[in-house]
Order: structure tokens, then sequence, then C-alpha cells
């Protein structure tokens, strides 16, 4: 046998070993489960399913029997009509805390994306979602290449256009690195005042805001999976609900 048909063989092996390798190392969902029950639990927040904690340390059969669990809550369940975040999983490891007088949930989501350049895959979001009700219906991020391709399919297939214009000259930042849709741009332009405005210039949040009927949404793409993962993001949550609600 050569060196190339060696080197082959070699590489071949190494693609299906290596991710086995990963997998192990990024550990398993009963351990990633008890982190975020664990950060909850020394921080005092609530979870959304309190039967999990009890359930952490018990078989496989005994959670699959175990009747609270077959009734978890998915966090995501009342914000599923908000783009890019219907029909997600790993939702119902959630906790609620409140920041600033706000209830305020926080949990990992999966979503099957319909992104140009990822479809059909599955993207991680860190969401919070802050009660929070009669705002207008809006979402906001940052410009970025998907974002630019997005539009442009739109306006090719005859899609109605949503984007709402601020004003260049005023907030010539702003404009150069978001965009905001929504279907009533002037309840949007009257809720996002000039201050609001100028903190989103400065925070260079790198999520997206989003409303409901009940809820502000913000979420970015990652996961959460450390203490100092949840620590950092909430802080970005508390200025958040300070500055915008």
């Amino acid at each position: 046998m050569n060196h190339f048909s060696l080197f082959v063989i070699l590489l071949f092996a190494l693609t299906l070993i290596l991710p086995m390798i990963f997998r192990h190392f990024r550990g398993s969902p009963r351990d990633k489960a008890r982190v975020v029950v664990e950060y909850a639990q020394r921080r005092g927040y609530a979870l959304v399913n309190p039967a999990l904690a009890q359930a952490l340390d018990s078989s496989r059969l005994e959670m699959l029997r175990n009747p609270a669990l077959r009734d978890s809550i998915n966090a995501s369940s009342d914000i599923a009509d908000i783009d890019e975040l219907d029909n997600g999983t790993g939702d119902w490891l959630a906790f609620t805390c409140d920041l600033r007088a706000k209830q305020v949930t926080i949990f990992n989501v999966s979503v099957n994306s319909r992104r140009i350049n990822t479809s059909g895959t599955s993207i991680p979001y860190k969401v919070a979602k802050i009660r929070a009700a009669g705002l207008p219906r809006f979402s906001l991020g940052r410009n970025s290449v998907v974002h630019t391709v997005e539009n442009a399919v739109s306006k090719i297939v005859g899609a109605a256009n949503a984007t709402i214009n601020v004003d260049a000259r005023q907030y010539p930042e702003f404009s150069a690195h978001f965009w905001i849709k929504g279907s009533d741009p002037d309840a949007v332009n009257s809720f996002l005042s000039p201050d609001k405005i100028r903190f989103l210039e400065t925070a260079k949040l790198q999520g997206t805001l989003a409303t409901n009927a009940n809820y502000l949404v913000y979420f970015e793409d990652g996961v959460l999976q450390s203490e100092k993962d949840f620590d950092s993001f909430i802080a970005r949550l508390e200025m958040l609900v300070s500055k915008i609600l």
C-alpha cells in the first residue's frame, strides 16, 4: 500500500472519529441540563419546568415515565409568531428572572433554518422573552450579507416590503448598520425614540430585537452553556430593559 492510500484511509478515519470525540467532550444532554438547573438555583431564578431539577439523577426509563416531564412547557411556544423562532426544540430547559421589574424568560433553542445560505440546517439561538404587552410589532437587527440577500429575493418574488426607514441624516450610524421591519411605521418610529436609537447605535448588539402581542424578544446566534455565558447575556438584557422599555 503506497503513502497516498494510507493518507486517504487515515483522513477518512479521522473524519469519523474526531466528531465522535468532540461530541463526547461537549457533554451529554443531562450534563447540559444540570448546568442550567444549577445556575438557576444558585441565582434564585425559577425554572420554567421545575420537575426537571428532581429528575436529573433519574434513569432514562424513570424520566420517560415521569408525567411532570411529559407535560413540560416549551418556552418558545408563545413567541412562535416571530420570524426565525418557530418550531424550535430544546426550549423546555428555561428559567425566569426579574430584571428591573420585568419578567424575563431565558433559554436556548434550536430552529430549522430558512436562511438562504443555511437552509435545512439547525441554528442554535440564545433567547430572552421579556414580558411587555402593547408594543408595536417590529423586528430590528444588524445589517448582514444574509439580510441583504433575503431582501433581494423578497423583491424578486414580489413580497411586500415591510422595511421601515430611519432618517439617515439624523441617525447616520444606525442607518448604516441596522434594519427595521414592521407593518406600522408610525407606531414603530414613535416607540423607537431618539434616545433608544442612540442607545442601539452605541450598544453594538449582535442579535435581533422583535415583538409580539406579549413580549419584547431578544435573540442571538449561539448557545448559553456556562455560568459566564449566562451572566454576560443577562447583563445585556438588563441594559436592554432599562433603555428600550
